[in-house]
């Protein structure tokens, strides 16, 4: 009778440290931080400035006069602001992120070049430019490095003034562009972004009159941008 009464004591002894055990461990709670999830669609600011060079076939301010085997062309840096909005929507598989982005901004990209001694002067500016671009990046969570490229579009105003003749003629030029950069998502929805790209417009004919019935022209630019996003 007394070894099963020890028996009995033992077994409940155990059974009370087991459930003790358990629950100690149904109290343990491993709190691990949500992954940021970057598949999703976004809009938003930004701004910066650009830098680059316009080139033209504006001969007839050149000295020597130019020849059909070694023609003469003209060329002057342009810089100013650039800055509008974009939009976009983003594709995540594992730690890859793609999609697709386009943006519209206000310009005042400009830049001259004096000429024939001082008595002429030939100038560029570009009000506004746009872009369709892919972007594919590598996530690390709440960063996201990447790379984007795509067709570019830019207006510009290109003006001639020589002995008090001015004649001016506008285009839309349709280049490409590439670039890359860095994003944070600082919480679920607030995106900032560190971006540069380089943009090649390509050449469109200019009708300057008096001044040069056909000049070629174009103009390239690389631009540094800060923005923040919006992600729905």
């Amino acid at each position: 009778m007394r070894k099963i009464l020890l028996a009995t004591t033992f077994l409940c002894g155990m059974s009370g440290y087991a459930l003790a055990a358990d629950a100690v461990v149904e109290e343990v709670v491993v709190d691990v931080a949500p992954v940021f999830i970057w598949t999703g669609g976004y809009v938003g600011l930004h701004g910066g400035w650009a830098w680059g060079q316009e080139n033209d076939n504006l001969s007839v301010f050149e000295e020597p006069p130019p020849t059909e085997e070694q023609p003469v062309a003209d060329e002057f840096d342009v810089d100013g602001f650039i800055g509008g909005i974009h939009a976009g929507y983003n594709w995540q598989s594992g730690s890859f992120v793609y999609g697709l982005e386009g943006d519209i901004d206000y310009a005042d990209i400009n830049g001259d070049a004096d000429f024939g001694g001082g008595t002429g002067n030939l100038s560029l500016d570009s009000d506004w430019q746009g872009s369709l671009r892919l972007r594919a990046g590598y996530a690390m969570d709440t960063w996201l490095l990447y790379a984007t490229g795509g067709v570019a579009f830019g207006h510009a105003e290109l003006e001639a003034s020589n002995l008090g003749v001015r004649e001016s003629d506008e285009n839309t030029h349709v280049g490409w562009t590439i670039g890359g950069g860095v994003e944070k998502a600082f919480t679920p929805n607030w995106i900032g972004r560190f971006e540069v790209r380089y943009t090649d417009f390509g050449s469109e004919d200019y009708d300057l009159g008096t001044l040069g019935d056909s000049v070629e022209a174009d103009w390239h630019q690389t631009a540094v941008l800060l923005g923040v996003s919006y992600k729905f």
